[in-house]
């Protein structure tokens, strides 16, 4: 009887610790359960913006839940990085990263790295050109710099604000051809105004908020900073080609808290897959110049590790880190 009641009381024991082990994982093979939040690092109505709420509407039918955008912009991507850090680990906040995932932790805006993330995906890339207005008298880059070069801290040149992806492109331009220009932070809304205004002469930017301009004859593009020429302004040259080290894409993917469950990132992994090949989001991308080229979850930390050695270098050589 004694032997009876301890094997009886043994397979209890046994049954509420496999319960107690098994139950997250069950909970977690049914991700997601409820709506997805899809924090943005950009202000309302950019092209940023409008991708990321594009790509998000083309995911949600594959993961089964709405995903819903939250703009968290300012800080140059601090804020967004530092509520994503804080969320739980569970894959109910996804963030839409972009090279602010490294400038703004490597400046120190943040008190952590890009490491302390999973990141999940790459959606996709775009150049950070160098642009000038239409009337501009220089028609290649190597002719701004021979100006530059001659005329030294006359050419200003206007980016997102200090550390950007585009303040780094500029830096390394500036430092590799050994010209004295003035960088001017002007903020994602005001470069394009301010080039064709002639508050700047010339601006680094990511070629989705200059392309209209450009396919409309307001602006010309010089080079673009990507290692290949872009597929949609196949006549502009790299920089890296016309003899000048300077390479630096502006991708954007998707980033969660370290420690989500490798099983909901992978739901998450097939889901903007999906959301990247969605019809919306191909026709806004295109129309944007932003170039789809997917990576999954090795690919993408793999990438980013070599993207990273790009930006650390460019902040030493522009002062801003040590």
């Amino acid at each position: 009887m004694k032997k009876r009641n301890l094997s009886y009381l043994i397979i209890v024991a046994l049954t509420i610790v496999f319960s107690m082990g098994f139950m997250p994982q069950v909970s977690m093979a049914e991700y997601p359960t409820k709506p997805v939040s899809f924090l943005i690092p950009f202000g309302v109505g950019g092209s940023a913006d409008l991708m990321g709420r594009a790509l998000a509407a083309g995911a949600k039918d594959t993961l089964g839940q709405p995903i819903v955008p939250i703009n968290r912009p300012g800080a140059g991507g601090g804020i967004m990085y530092t509520a994503l850090n804080a969320s739980k680990a569970d894959g109910y906040s996804v963030g839409w990263n972009s090279t602010s995932i490294l400038t703004t932790t490597n400046i120190g805006n943040v008190p952590f790295k890009y490491t302390d993330f999973e990141n999940v995906c790459r959606i996709g890339y775009t150049a950070m050109p160098i642009a000038v207005r239409e009337d501009a008298p220089w028609n290649t880059l190597k002719e701004l710099i021979a100006y530059a070069k001659n005329n030294p801290g006359k050419i200003k040149i206007g980016n997102a604000g200090t550390g950007s992806g585009t303040h780094l492109t500029a830096v390394m331009l500036e430092k590799v051809t050994d010209i004295q220009v003035v960088h001017v932070p002007l903020g994602a809304k005001r470069r394009v105004p301010s080039c064709l205004g002639g508050e700047v002469q010339v601006i680094c930017v990511p070629l989705p908020e200059a392309a209209p301009q450009c396919l409309g004859g307001q602006m010309r593009l010089l080079a673009v900073s990507t290692a290949n020429r872009d597929p949609k302004f196949p006549e502009v040259p790299t920089m890296k080609e016309l003899g000048y080290p300077v390479v630096m894409d502006l991708f954007r993917g998707i980033s969660v808290p370290k420690g989500t469950p490798q099983n909901v990132i992978q739901k998450l992994v097939v889901a903007f897959e999906k959301g990247s090949q969605d019809e919306g989001f191909k026709k806004i991308a295109d129309k944007k110049g932003f170039n789809i080229s997917f990576q999954g979850h090795d690919a993408f930390e793999a990438y980013l590790i070599e993207q990273n050695k790009n930006v650390v270098e460019s902040l030493k050589l522009g002062g801003l880190i040590k």
